[in-house]
């Protein structure tokens, strides 16, 4: 009889015991997601057609592919950096005093850019920030690097490229020169109408960037 008892009450005891565990899992899983999202630093989350911004970003709040894009831009950075050093020529006061206010100004770094486009008033921050990605290959391209132009902008009089003395006057000027003109709609859609590129996967190409990497 007490052979048959006890191994009735083992069996009894054991569905609570593994209810217990898995509400124990269940907690700990709970405290992991409370503390990954207080990494967050956003006032609201932007959809890809949508209007509302974020006003403080960290370089946690992108994907791991933007990180490493950002590590890379550092890296490329420094080696420019050094090149110019070891190109250094002389320079009359305007050039050094450029030089001197272009030092005060941001590096050119993703979440840098995203606050400088949002700073700036521009609407839709995201959709901006993937077109400066797609335009610039990740800010590789000698247009970039050269000219500090992140958006492709041309002079329509001459057709060539604007050239910057910085890239915050690049974000400037995507405002002055194309999206002071946007009344509303569907962004994207309004970029396609207005011919920004001549790509006619531009868009797609676009919303393959924010999909994927922001």
């Amino acid at each position: 009889m007490h052979n048959t008892i006890l191994p009735s009450l083992l069996l009894l005891l054991m569905p609570l015991g593994a209810s217990a565990q898995f509400y124990t899992i269940s907690k700990a899983s709970d405290s992991v997601q409370v503390l990954s999202s207080k990494k967050i630093e956003t006032v609201a989350n932007e959809h890809v057609f949508g209007v509302n911004t974020v006003h403080k970003v960290r370089m946690d709040s992108f994907p791991p592919l933007v990180a490493v894009k950002e590590k890379q831009l550092q890296t490329d950075q420094k080696s420019d950096k050094r090149t110019s050093q070891k190109q250094t020529i002389p320079i009359n006061g305007k050039q050094a005093f450029s030089k001197l206010k272009q030092s005060h100004l941001p590096e050119l770094t993703i979440p840098n850019l995203y606050q400088e486009i949002i700073r700036n008033g521009i609407q839709y921050p995201r959709i901006v920030l993937a077109q400066a990605i797609l335009e610039t290959g990740w800010f590789r391209s000698p247009l970039c690097r050269n000219r500090h132009n992140l958006f492709g902008l041309t002079n329509p009089k001459t057709g060539k490229y604007y050239e910057f003395n910085h890239w915050t006057e690049s974000v400037r000027a995507y405002y002055t020169k194309v999206q002071y003109k946007y009344k509303g709609g569907n962004y994207l859609l309004w970029l396609r109408d207005i011919g920004y590129a001549e790509d006619p996967m531009y868009v797609r190409e676009v919303i393959h960037i924010l999909k994927t990497s922001l």
